[in-house]
């Protein structure tokens, strides 16, 4: 009989990657989920797995889902995106202490490992022209980062206070800090840089040293983690280091048109503060906002190598397919094909 897993997060970019990596492995996998209908779960029940609707806050919902499952991947955290810190507060008095308590129900259910899906801003800051590694801690030069970084640092955290010491509250817990994803299962494409660079929806953007990572490695290497990670280690799943010109270079080459003109940083940060604002008062937000705006005032590039060593984590080397599978996904390259057919190359960007 296969081995029972929990998963948190299956509607997400990351969760439904991971569900179908586990699957995959020969895993009986059940998903908590409140998003009904969402594709990203209609397409992880289609694989096999099992759809719970509920709520993961829920204690009676994620007590009964826990039952029977030896595994539990956490997939599920929050991505506060709007970086002003007004709701800063809240949002470490709400979150924190319910992420304490899906690994203390895990525990009280019997669950024997759990893998947890961090994020790369945890990780410190090198030195310039170094990668950044698992063995630098949180830089609180990030607190400024809007609401993101200290929200993803406190999670962190209580993940690891809560699952290691002498006396543990939750099961040993392998963590996993994914750098920025391409591929399918992109929840929104207005967020997506593929997608808005393919379609030339932006005549300017900023530069940054970035990691990204194909999607469907990161599903795998959240397996990987859970069978072979140490328990409270860190391993961060990354890809390809690259600046993002060259990034949106491979997109614009993709669809024929000119890569955006790059800007100072500083309009970037100008901008941000007043959609920021302009959203505040409007009620959405769009993609640029403090978040958007820190994640590449703090790029950087990021080494793989412990996850390579230790888990096997084998990352593809070359991103095209994830853009590819990525615009495929929100139907972008599909409708763009007739507008660009024909089209002849455009000359590079000073």
């Amino acid at each position: 009989m296969a081995d029972r897993l929990l998963l948190l997060g299956a509607a997400g970019t990351v969760g439904s990657r991971v569900a179908l990596a586990f699957l995959e492995a020969g895993y009986d996998v059940v998903c908590l989920a409140r998003s009904k209908g969402h594709r990203n779960l209609m397409l992880v029940k289609d694989s096999g797995g099992e759809v719970r609707y509920g709520d993961m806050n829920d204690d009676a919902a994620l007590k009964d889902a826990l039952q029977g499952c030896r595994y539990f991947a956490h997939a599920a955290a929050p991505y506060p995106w709007s970086g002003l810190h007004l709701r800063l507060s809240g949002y470490r008095n709400t979150w924190v202490p319910q992420v304490k308590r899906h690994l203390e129900l895990a525990k009280e259910a019997g669950v024997e490992r759990v893998v947890f899906t961090s994020s790369l801003s945890t990780i410190g800051l090198a030195k310039p022209g170094e990668l950044a590694t698992e063995e630098l801690a949180y830089d609180p030069r990030r607190q400024g980062g809007g609401n993101y970084y200290p929200i993803k640092h406190a999670i962190e955290q209580a993940v690891l206070e809560t699952t290691t010491g002498d006396n543990p509250k939750g099961p040993p817990t392998v963590l996993v800090n994914p750098t920025g994803l391409v591929g399918p299962g992109s929840r929104n494409a207005e967020l997506s840089g593929a997608c808005v660079f393919f379609q030339g929806l932006t005549p300017f953007m900023v530069d940054a040293n970035l990691n990204f990572v194909d999607s469907r490695d990161v599903g795998r290497g959240h397996v990987l983690a859970l069978e072979k990670g140490t328990p409270g280690d860190r391993y961060i799943l990354g890809g390809v280091n690259c600046r993002l010109r060259d990034f949106a270079e491979q997109v614009t080459q993709m669809a024929g048109i000119k890569r955006p003109i790059v800007v100072p940083r500083a309009l970037a940060k100008m901008g941000a503060y007043f959609a920021e604002w302009w959203g505040l008062i409007g009620g959405k937000l769009g993609a640029l906002t403090l978040t958007s705006y820190y994640h590449l005032e703090y790029g950087q590039h990021y080494s793989s190598a412990k996850a390579e060593r230790e888990l096997g984590y084998k990352p593809t080397a070359d991103l095209a397919s994830a853009i590819r599978a990525e615009l495929d996904w929100h139907g972008v390259y599909a409708k763009a094909a007739n507008e660009i057919s024909g089209r002849e190359p455009q000359p590079d960007n000073a």
